[in-house]
């Protein structure tokens, strides 16, 4: 028999299934056979014993490769530490190199430079959605939310907006004064250096955790896993 799983009290170990017969049955946690903790929805195979169900077995949703346009633009669902370096993240590095090599080996006086520096901006722009939503996808593999995200990206803006204050303000007072002299720290400068090394710590995190770090075993809150 097939139903799912309607409830579970994590106190008692005790929970009940609405079989796909229309009857509901009681279970213990001595009869579960998954790899996680009953939830709400679970689809499970079970034997009936009388009022109660026994041998229940989780079945999981098969993953679905997702389509060019939802692997690059959805944020929804999960992908691998594999789907995620060789779709997106070796195919971003080849062209960025491929562009600054380009852009460094035209004169920088000619159009042909100013085209390739405008080609390499706009790479940029248009990678900017796809290279987020990726990472969300990636952070439910490791089944947190998305929006953790913003502990990256906020960090990270707020350290470039902060360093181009402190250049700008520098290269204002150099003008004024004629001289060029390296920037002095300041109050500014001590922040823009601990926002660097915020961000460096965050990005090392992100590295490690999503990166490198293999995804929930089994289905979890964002779907199946993509590793079998």
């Amino acid at each position: 028999m097939r139903g799912n799983v309607i409830g579970f009290d994590p106190d008692t170990n005790t929970g009940a299934i609405s079989g796909h017969d229309g009857n509901r049955y009681d279970f213990a946690t001595q009869d579960w056979h998954g790899r996680t903790r009953p939830r709400h929805g679970d689809i499970v195979d079970f034997q009936i014993d009388g009022p109660g169900a026994r041998e229940i077995y989780l079945i999981e949703p098969e993953y679905v490769a997702p389509s060019f346009g939802q692997f690059y633009f959805s944020p929804s669902g999960r992908i691998s530490r594999s789907q995620y370096w060789l779709r997106f993240m070796l195919p971003y590095f080849v062209i960025s190199i491929v562009l600054q090599i380009a852009a460094a080996g035209i004169n920088e006086k000619s159009s042909a430079h100013s085209a390739v520096s405008a080609l390499m901006t706009l790479f940029w722009l248009v990678a900017l959605w796809p290279s987020i939503a990726i990472l969300v996808k990636r952070i439910h593999d490791r089944n947190k939310s998305g929006w953790l995200c913003l502990v990256l990206y906020l960090p990270l803006i707020l350290f470039m907006v902060l360093m181009i204050v402190w250049l700008a303000d520098w290269i204002i007072a150099a003008a004024a004064a004629g001289s060029y002299s390296p920037p002095s720290l300041g109050a500014l400068g001590i922040i823009v250096i601990l926002m660097g090394i915020t961000s460096t710590g965050i990005g090392l995190w992100f590295f490690i955790e999503f990166g490198c770090l293999r995804g929930t075993i089994g289905a979890n809150r964002y779907g199946p896993d993509p590793v079998r």
